[in-house]
Order: structure tokens, then sequence, then C-alpha cells
């Protein structure tokens, strides 16, 4: 009996030790599967980040070739407006010197009949 006296103690007292240590198991298995969850959602999140970086990239490039469209728009626009320019000046040239000239015969014929 005296055997038993002191064999159960012990029993007890690993059996004790055993519920310690699955307690410590759960809490750990709890803090495990709280910390995939949080793991989860950070994956998720980069995900979605990934996905507007994506989106963004690709704005960026038809904004690029937008603004490269424009600038060619501009620049023929520019082009054509300067030709349009250039022909017009030259037709206020040709005017001017068709009135030159009339005014140098006007002017002649008024010396002509002033004399």
């Amino acid at each position: 009996m005296s055997e038993e006296l002191t064999i159960r103690p012990m029993l007890e007292a690993i059996l004790e030790g055993q519920r310690h240590i699955v307690f410590q198991l759960t809490e750990l298995r709890t803090a495990y599967d709280a910390l995939s969850a949080k793991v989860d959602q950070i994956a998720t999140k980069q995900d979605d980040l990934a996905a507007k970086q994506d989106d963004l990239a690709a704005r960026q490039e038809r904004l690029e070739l937008r603004m490269a469209e424009l600038g060619r728009e501009v620049r023929d626009g520019l082009y054509d407006t300067n030709r349009a320019i250039e022909v017009f000046n030259k037709r206020v040239l040709d005017f001017e010197v068709w009135l030159r000239k009339i005014d140098e015969r006007l002017h002649d014929e008024i010396l002509i009949r002033t004399r």
C-alpha cells in the first residue's frame, strides 16, 4: 500500500503536467490559427495592391500613348497653321505689291497732271 501511496501523487503530478501541456498546446494552436488568418489577410491585401498597381501601370501606359498622340496632333496642327499663315502672308505681300504699283501709277499720274 505504501508503494501505491507514493505512485499515486506521481501519477497525479504527471497527469497535471500533461493537462498543463495540452492547455499550452491549445493556446499555441489558437495563436497559430490567428497568425495564419492574419497572414492570409496580408496576402489578400498584397494581391489587391498588386492588382491596383497593375491597373495603374496600364492606365499610365495609356496616358503616355495618348500624350504622344496629342503631341503629334499639336505638331501637325502647328505645321498646318504655319503653312496657312505662310500662304496668307504671301497673298498679303502680293496684294501689297499690287497696291504699291497702283500707288506709284497714281502718283506718277498725279505728277504728270499737275505739271
